[in-house]
């Protein structure tokens, strides 16, 4: 495909977005995304209108060089992957059925046409996944470091959020947890990470399908995307809801890759406090998964698991856990981070 629709006078910046667009698999159409996008890339902005009865829903994730990622260890097309993977998974949380995606990018005049094809290439595979389309975006030329920003657009008709957890309800994660923080954690030692554990990191799923499958057939009070960690993200759901969640460390469903060590304080301290996995929690009416569980496993080969409970109170307790100084998860501003 090469996207030739782009009004835009030729240069530099032009060509880079056209690739950046092309590797994106963009075609300038209309009426994607189930036929909500009305004004698609290619103007000034694009334009979609959410079925009636519903909300708008949106959110952003900023991708920052040397923070988020390193060139030495993934491609430009697994960067941008995981850039759009990371804005996604907040309207996975938010049980929201994903339009479309705004990518702003600040790149050194060094990276070159075929670089902003990565990207594209990475942002694509991401939005189709989901059935969302690349909407437009910003490419602008930086000293550096590399910086990406991902916007996502959605809609819900009623978007579930982290302020809902009752006392009685049971917590519930999807998938596995600690794949990403392994990878992570070999990779700044200079080591291969397990192969399963380096696809979780490269290639993380921001589980839409399987919120909107469980939304459909479960009441789902609260939930979170588990992005800085099971006891960052739980603190964050048990102050907005204002209860007590206990979490039972033992029931964590662990990656493959902490097999023989989950127990040691390295491995809890990736289960725990790893993030970047990208899998949901959930709080539900007590048994409300009873019937679920079994079902959501054969239809998306993930495992789903219960792995506490809220009450009344504030805070996070984590029953059972080894190392009692486990850090509360990942923080930008963390002093000695």
């Amino acid at each position: 495909m090469n996207f030739t629709g782009l009004a835009l006078a030729e240069g530099p910046e032009t060509a880079r977005i056209r690739a950046f667009l092309d590797g994106a698999g963009v075609d300038g159409g209309r009426g994607g995304a189930g036929g909500t996008v009305t004004l698609p890339v290619g103007d000034d902005a694009a334009a979609f209108r959410p079925p009636r009865g519903t909300q708008v829903v949106v959110s952003c994730d900023a991708s920052v060089e040397g923070i988020h990622f390193r060139r030495e260890w993934m491609t430009w097309e697994t960067i941008g992957y995981r850039a759009a993977a990371s804005a996604l998974s907040d309207l996975a949380a938010m049980i929201a059925t994903p339009v479309g995606l705004v990518v702003a990018a600040a790149l050194p005049p060094e990276l070159d046409v075929e670089i902003a094809a990565a990207l594209g290439r990475g942002v694509g595979e991401t939005a189709s996944r989901v059935g969302a389309e690349v909407l437009g975006g910003d490419l602008v030329a930086s000293p550096g470091p590399a910086f990406l920003d991902v916007t996502v657009l959605g809609y819900a008709a009623n978007p579930t959020t982290r302020c809902g957890a009752r006392p009685g309800d049971e917590l519930w994660v999807t998938g596995e947890l600690g794949g990403a923080a392994a990878a992570l954690r070999d990779l700044e030692r200079g080591l291969e990470p397990d192969p399963r554990a380096r696809r979780s990191f490269d290639r993380p799923r921001p589980r839409i399908d399987e919120a909107l499958w469980l939304g459909e057939r479960v009441e789902i009070h609260a939930a979170i995307d588990l992005s800085d960690g099971v006891m960052r993200d739980a603190q964050h759901l048990a102050t907005a809801s204002e209860v007590a969640l206990e979490v039972e460390a033992e029931l964590l469903p662990a990656a493959p890759a902490l097999d023989g060590f989950r127990r040691s304080p390295a491995g809890e301290r990736l289960l725990l406090g790893g993030g970047e996995d990208y899998e949901l929690l959930l709080a539900v009416p007590a048994r409300a998964m009873r019937e679920t569980k079994r079902a959501f496993a054969d239809a998306f080969d993930l495992p789903l698991t219960r792995v506490g409970s809220a009450r009344e109170g504030k805070g996070l307790t984590v029953r059972g856990r080894v190392d009692s100084a486990l850090p509360a998860g990942f923080d930008h501003f963390e002093v000695g981070r």
